[in-house]
């Protein structure tokens, strides 16, 4: 699981925002050119020559703090994690203000569960920084982590005024918000996470968002709302857990608007999914057999 959600925090990286703009940054041709050459590894996905060739840049230019940077980057797709905090830690080391390099580095410690060091790394940005969304949102990120979720819903909310648009922080607000019992609070993150992340690229993250939504609409018992919102999370999603979830959900809202079959129906798809099976098996037996739970 600790491998799956660091791929999964490494995958949020764009190439535009890791790339260094060109080789000028770096006073040596040698090194300029190694940087360069390592750059285009870097997009077929071919890390371990990256790696040689930005070590090579770091021989020729100890100072080339953007190819420590990338080569933390690189270490990091091939999970040496060591590694990369090192690079990253040698970036900074040239550069006190370096803010990706501490964003980067804080991230991959909040992914190794090392939170009390990642925390250092964000309210380090936030010492020559105090705007940077980025650095709030990985605060945050730490303190859900563990489970300090009235912490967190501070450092996420003011990672959302800084970037409204901010959707990452906006769906881990709302599953805070849940957390606490403020579901109404929890509702307005959830819609904020899904009108921000639009209808681009990233509908997969969508449909999560809108199987949340879903989930806390029916705890405040709007069922009408939470239809709409678990078709929306079929609609976008493709993970088999988000879809068993939402079949699950949808057949909580059918049962509840006294929709017996329907509500039969879409249990039945929920217990096609391992995780939701059981669940969803004692629902259907519950409704097919009343009798069997009868005092």
């Amino acid at each position: 699981m600790k491998k799956m959600w660091i791929v999964i925090l490494l995958a949020g990286f764009t190439l535009q925002s890791v790339y260094s703009q060109n080789n000028s940054m770096s006073k040596s041709p040698e090194a300029g050119n190694a940087y360069n050459n390592a750059n285009n590894f870097v997009k077929q996905g071919k890390y371990d020559q990256a790696i040689d060739l930005y070590r090579k840049a770091i021989q020729a230019d100890n100072q080339f703090q953007e190819a420590y940077y990338m080569l933390g980057y690189s270490y990091s797709k091939v999970n040496k994690y060591s590694d990369a905090i090192n690079a990253y830690k040698n970036a900074i080391k040239i550069d006190s203000k370096f803010e990706k390099a501490y964003l980067a580095l804080g991230n991959l410690q909040n992914s190794l569960e090392d939170y009390d060091a990642a925390i250092n790394s964000f309210n380090a940005v936030l010492e020559f920084n105090p705007n940077s969304a980025k650095a709030y949102y990985g605060l945050g990120k730490a303190q859900y982590s563990n489970r300090k979720y009235d912490r967190a819903i501070n450092y996420l909310q003011k990672a959302t005024e800084l970037n409204p648009k901010y959707y990452l922080a906006y769906n881990i607000l709302g599953i805070c918000q849940e957390q606490e019992n403020k579901l109404s609070e929890a509702v307005v993150s959830f819609q904020k996470a899904i009108e921000s992340v639009g209808n681009s690229r990233r509908k997969e993250q969508k449909g999560g968002y809108n199987f949340r939504l879903g989930n806390v609409l029916v705890k405040l018992n709007k069922y009408n709302a939470a239809e709409e919102a678990f078709l929306d999370a079929l609609k976008y999603s493709r993970s088999q857990g988000v879809i068993g979830g939402a079949n699950f959900g949808l057949g909580e809202v059918y049962r509840n608007l006294g929709q017996t079959q329907k509500a039969l129906q879409y249990y039945e798809k929920a217990s096609r999914n391992r995780a939701w099976k059981q669940s969803a098996d004692y629902q259907i037996d519950l409704i097919k057999n009343p009798d069997k739970y009868s005092n």
